[in-house]
């Protein structure tokens, strides 16, 4: 029986709000751990980032005067936007350098309270955006992979930091890049690699996906995201529009994803417009590869470095087991779990990730080094402050 055109138009408008509102969430979910889309003509990209985006001070959200910016080329020849903080005074040789690596759909303004910190506190500091993020160049999308992010990660430190020691410290996404990049360069990572922060990430080995509906409903988000946003791209004009009819469920949702406890709102908007920031096709591109991801045999190279590993107890992303898992395959690393918050934790209690941070930092070096490992070994620390 053929259905009548006014059924048939209800039909396809419940339809599109019930994808809207998977595709909001789906971009949202992206910006801290996974998400999916794909823009076809750039037109379409132009006009899908003119709502978020109109310059640097609206992809940085948190701006820092850098002492020195870079571009920094990559295996691939993408060029990458690199920013370095020298303390008054710095000399190399006797603190290593902080390396900071941002997650998904974020950039490197998303470490601004820790930037801020450990810069006054003496330390030489790299902060860069990831391909295809913040001020870094686009590259082609099957280079979106982690092993790839990896080979950016030495781009970077062999040109702001061909000598020294380095302490890594990454976020989810940029977590996963600190391993990769530790399986693949492991003389590298043993020899000049003073310490390694994994914070609020996970080695996979399981689907990511985590949107707290379920795991049939999280699959299919996980295989449906990327079709249904790149048709909502191609439609010309529509995502910046259902972008600014949706700023309300934008809000929510980074507040139901990315934070265990409630947050200002100009924080939620400043999150929302970093994520926002960053193209739907590459949300898409990376989509498979994180909630495929299995970088579990790179964590051999950290096997000897040592490693602050710090979660959320309330993140929904990548849940307190994914770390409890990092903990079991690097038996001396130290565990660090913080009552109450969620997945961008940097933002939402920064003293406690700092502190971690700074452990990691005044961890004893060279003969005190074992003894030092032994005494962490399996210890779980619950940060109270």
């Amino acid at each position: 029986m053929k259905e009548s055109p006014r059924k048939d138009t209800a039909t396809r408008r419940v339809g599109r709000a019930a994808g809207t509102g998977i595709g909001l969430a789906a971009a949202v979910v992206g910006g801290a751990a996974i998400a999916g889309a794909g823009l076809a003509g750039r037109k379409a990209v132009d006009r899908s980032r003119a709502y978020a985006v109109t310059g640097q001070d609206k992809v940085h959200v948190f701006p820092f005067a850098a002492d020195k910016v870079l571009a920094v080329p990559t295996s691939d020849g993408l060029v990458l936007h690199v920013e370095v903080d020298e303390p008054t005074g710095w000399r190399p040789g006797p603190r290593p350098t902080v390396v900071l690596v941002h997650g998904f759909v974020l950039n490197l303004s998303s470490w601004i309270h820790q930037r801020r910190e450990l810069v006054e506190a003496g330390y030489r500091v790299v902060s860069y955006d990831q391909r295809n993020h913040g001020l870094s160049e686009v590259g082609d999308l099957e280079h979106c992979t982690i092993d790839q992010l990896g080979r950016d990660l030495r781009a970077v430190i062999d040109a702001t930091t061909p000598e020294g020691e380095l302490v890594l410290v990454g976020h989810s996404m940029g977590g996963m890049t600190i391993m990769s990049f530790a399986g693949r360069y492991r003389d590298v990572t043993r020899d000049r690699v003073a310490g390694a922060a994994l914070i609020a990430t996970s080695a996979g080995g399981d689907s990511l996906v985590q949107l707290g509906l379920g795991r049939i409903f999280d699959r299919i988000i996980a295989m449906l995201g990327p079709g249904f946003l790149g048709n909502l791209a191609r439609r010309e004009g529509l995502w910046g529009s259902t972008r600014a009819a949706g700023r309300g469920v934008e809000s929510w949702a980074v507040q139901k994803y990315a934070f265990g406890t409630e947050m200002p709102k100009d924080l939620l908007r400043q999150v929302a417009t970093m994520i926002f920031g960053t193209r739907l096709d590459t949300i898409g591109a990376f989509l498979p590869e994180l909630d495929e991801l299995d970088v579990r045999p790179a964590l051999e190279g950290l096997t000897e470095t040592p490693v602050l590993i710090v979660a959320g107890s309330r993140d929904v992303l990548t849940p307190p087991a994914h770390s409890d898992q990092l903990a079991e395959a690097l038996p001396t690393a130290e565990l660090v779990v913080i009552p109450g918050v969620g997945h961008i934790l940097q933002l939402e209690r920064p003293g406690a990730v700092t502190d971690a941070i700074f452990g990691l930092l005044e961890r004893p070096h060279g003969d005190d080094a074992e003894a030092d490992a032994e005494r962490a070994k399996g210890a779980v620390r619950e940060h109270t402050a």
